[in-house]
């Protein structure tokens, strides 16, 4: 029988989807008036503020931070945070809101070929057959009637590649530090990092703060509601479930993506859209049905 905390926690997950459903959304809406590192170094900036107040409030105890921690702390911040927005920040530029959002599930494909040949964890035919799948609806979401590839496209699919490495070294972080203390980490390197680029390409200038009094609410959405309202929600739905649980939970964020794409963007997606969505979820769903995956799953960026 579920418990009143397990389903408690089934709806923290639940919220973490929906809202991890927007990212891709408002990722792709905010490139359009935005800078795109300008963008993600402002809400960065947000994110960290957000996370530093919830800290305070709390009061929390941080332990003595050990080299081996900060390594960590330094792996997640780049790899989460850093080279993987870059390339799909950039990559989605160039394609549709509902693209980004259904590319993005490539994230669970390179967690199964990371760790499982990278790291030599063992994997059945089944799971074999999943990691297949989701090439499968990769594949059919990039033809999309044509072989003419998008490099925005491709650009998001590169950077789901720094995901599983990321999610190796906050799961080692998670053994000693506060999940609100990693994540305020991750958002403060993040802005140094995007604020840094910006500047020396040229995105910020004296444009972008017209663009921050107009549009102040893609950054809140994206520095509060995003980076801190869905990370929180995950880390407190996964205390009471498992890890298998929780990712089947998770897998319902394109969902929410397509949904939000239809009626904020006007994006209705196509056949080749749908059939590789279906794909790709029937293949994530093999791949977590044998045993809990072995890193974090998404965070959500």
């Amino acid at each position: 029988m579920v418990t009143k905390q397990e389903r408690r926690a089934e709806a923290f997950v639940l919220g973490s989807a929906a809202i991890g459903g927007g990212f891709p959304i408002i990722a792709n809406q905010a490139v359009r008036v935005f800078p795109a590192f300008a963008f993600a170094g402002m809400s960065a900036v947000v994110g960290a503020c957000s996370h530093l107040l919830l800290l305070l409030v709390g009061r929390t105890q941080l332990p003595r931070i050990s080299r081996q921690m900060w390594v960590d702390l330094m792996g997640v911040a780049l790899c989460n945070s850093v080279f993987a927005l870059v390339f799909i920040f950039l990559g989605t530029q160039y394609t549709s809101g509902i693209n980004t959002a259904l590319l993005m599930q490539s994230e669970m494909l390179f967690s199964f070929l990371v760790f499982t040949f990278l790291f030599g964890e063992r994997a059945a035919k089944k799971e074999y057959a999943g990691a297949f799948l989701v090439f499968l609806g990769t594949v059919c979401i990039l033809y999309n009637g044509s072989f003419a590839f998008n490099r925005g496209d491709l650009l998001i699919i590169l950077g789901t590649v720094f995901y599983p490495f990321g999610n190796r070294f906050a799961k080692r972080a998670l053994l000693h530090l506060p999940a609100s203390f990693i994540l305020m980490f991750r958002c403060a390197v993040s802005a140094v990092v995007f604020l840094t680029l910006s500047v020396l390409f040229g995105d910020f200038s004296l444009r972008v703060l017209p663009a921050a009094r107009t549009y102040w609410w893609l950054i809140v959405l994206y520095g509060v509601v995003v980076l801190v309202g869905s990370n929180l929600c995950w880390y407190r739905g996964l205390r009471a479930l498992s890890l298998t649980k929780a990712v089947s939970i998770i897998l319902s964020s394109p969902v929410f993506s397509l949904l939000f794409a239809a009626v904020f963007l006007k994006e209705i997606p196509t056949m080749y859209q749908i059939i590789g969505f279906v794909v790709t979820l029937a293949g994530l769903s093999v791949l977590i049905s044998r045993r809990p995956l072995p890193p974090l799953p998404p965070d959500l960026v």
